[in-house]
């Protein structure tokens, strides 16, 4: 694990010099004709973009890992998720559904292999509205959205197993519930090559952490990305995240990643990051792609 992370660690920093020559390369072609073909999407990004899709439908699938509880000296948790899908519907031109959900295969174990548990669950669908009020043509261009949706949360597994032993790590068994999301999704362009985007918002869960008062504690969140278009077909991109909760540790940590177009319609993606604290996977990884279905934008 610590090798995970420290190569990790190293291919963060390799990826933050990218960034930083490729901003000023930018800056010094800025005036020259420069039309990115890397499709706007949510991949591989913990914010979301504050422009929509146009008309049609885009499609976004990816796979994702994350090693956690690298520091537990009692057991360690991996878990594989094979889909993480979106499927974002344009209504307008700047209105649009997203349909969010994963399936996610949590591998709970020992360091000493004395025990091993699998839990296959699956995420809230989230539902959401997005809504763009905000697009200028200027020198510094901006994308701005509100996005307004729901997390429509399935009966979890019961918290005992067979044996009746209990599994403190899971959801007591529940019935299907319905929590809200509210944010506001910004992206800033300077010139054609360089952006910064920026989410902030609320959630709420309805998960236990310490008593029951604490299912009606939201999560406070915002990322903070710089995306640069370092070439035509490529774009590489840094991003901060933090969600805070009351009375819990912040999941907080840092992530990056490379877009690639493929064709017009066609991005392929590939990101990877660490957590800063015990609340936060020790590293995580993911692979994907975006498919525009009708005209881009």
């Amino acid at each position: 694990m610590h090798k995970i992370k420290n190569v990790m660690k190293k291919n963060l920093l390799l990826l933050l010099l990218l960034v930083v020559s490729t901003f000023a390369y930018s800056q010094e072609e800025a005036k020259k004709e420069f039309k990115s073909k890397v499709l706007t999407t949510d991949r591989g990004m913990f914010g979301r973009t504050g422009a929509t899709v146009g008309r049609g439908l885009q499609v976004e699938l990816g796979i994702n890992y994350e090693w956690t509880d690298a520091d537990n000296s009692t057991y360690k948790t991996d878990v594989f998720s094979p889909i993480k899908a979106k499927l974002r519907w344009a209504l307008h031109d700047r209105v649009e559904l997203n349909f969010a959900i994963s399936n996610n295969q949590m591998v709970l174990r020992a360091w000493d292999e004395s025990f091993k548990d699998k839990y296959n669950y699956w995420s809230p669908l989230d539902i959401g509205l997005r809504a763009q009020f905000a697009e200028t043509h200027k020198k510094v261009s901006t994308d701005a959205s509100v996005y307004v949706g729901l997390g429509v949360y399935t009966t979890m597994r019961d918290a005992q197993d067979k044996n009746n032993v209990t599994r403190p790590w899971v959801l007591v068994d529940r019935p299907s519930y319905v929590t809200p999301e509210f944010a506001i999704l910004v992206a800033h362009h300077f010139g054609k090559r360089v952006s910064l985007n920026y989410n902030a918002g609320v959630r709420w869960t309805g998960m236990v952490l310490d008593d029951a008062q604490t299912a009606k504690d939201p999560d406070y969140y915002y990322t903070v990305n710089v995306t640069v278009h370092a070439l035509q077909m490529l774009d590489v991109y840094v991003e901060h995240f933090n969600y805070m909760r009351k009375s819990y540790y912040s999941n907080i940590g840092m992530n990056a990643g490379v877009r690639v177009a493929v064709i017009d319609k066609l991005t392929l993606d590939l990101n990877g990051g660490l957590g800063f604290n015990s609340a936060s996977p020790e590293a995580f990884a993911g692979f994907g792609l975006s498919y525009k279905l009708g005209r881009l934008k």
